[in-house]
């Protein structure tokens, strides 16, 4: 009984939680079914439900058992809604600047740029790669890099979209 509580106040949790990380998702990278209202609103009533079941049987039967899974839940959601996967990839970009830029110090700006942008899109005929480089600065191609990567388009998700560019503005190195 106290290991079916247990779960029942875990899936509670994840069934709370998965909308939410969801709806932190680019438009074009959500899933179909997470447009639905029985998604957005069922799910997370079901995992409420399921949770505060769980949990309150716990509490009965064993406290500590109870207070132990809701520190674990709690920490797990804490981390969930703590990990972004833009300012990783950002911090990644600009590492990878600095490690070109501390290599070789006499290129300019455009052949580094260049070659971080054909590292990561090496489909890309070179006309494209310049085009994409061209006029820019490195916190404006970290930015492009980003949106073309996970899909964003500024007018559908102007809100991910200037989390974002303050999020670069944060992350970019001091040189």
């Amino acid at each position: 009984m106290t290991l079916l509580a247990i779960l029942c106040a875990v899936l509670g949790g994840f069934l709370v939680a998965w909308p939410l990380s969801i709806r932190r998702l680019s438009v074009a990278q959500r899933p179909r079914f997470s447009k639905a209202a029985w998604f957005a609103w069922g799910v997370p009533i079901l995992g409420i439900v399921l949770f505060v079941a769980g949990f309150g049987v716990l509490l009965r039967k064993h406290p500590t058992w109870g207070l132990t899974t809701l520190a674990v839940i709690l920490m797990l959601g804490f981390l969930l809604f703590r990990h972004e996967p833009y300012s990783a990839m950002a911090r990644i970009l600009f590492d990878d600047y600095l490690a070109l830029k501390k290599e070789n110090p006499e290129s300019n700006d455009f052949d580094l740029f260049y070659s971080i942008v054909k590292s990561r899109r090496p489909r890309w005929n070179e006309d494209r790669i310049m085009e994409f480089c061209a006029g820019k600065d490195i916190k404006q191609l970290v930015l492009l890099l980003l949106i073309t990567e996970y899909e964003i388009h500024p007018l559908n998700d102007m809100r991910l979209y200037e989390a974002l560019k303050s999020k670069v503005e944060i992350l970019a190195p001091r040189t």
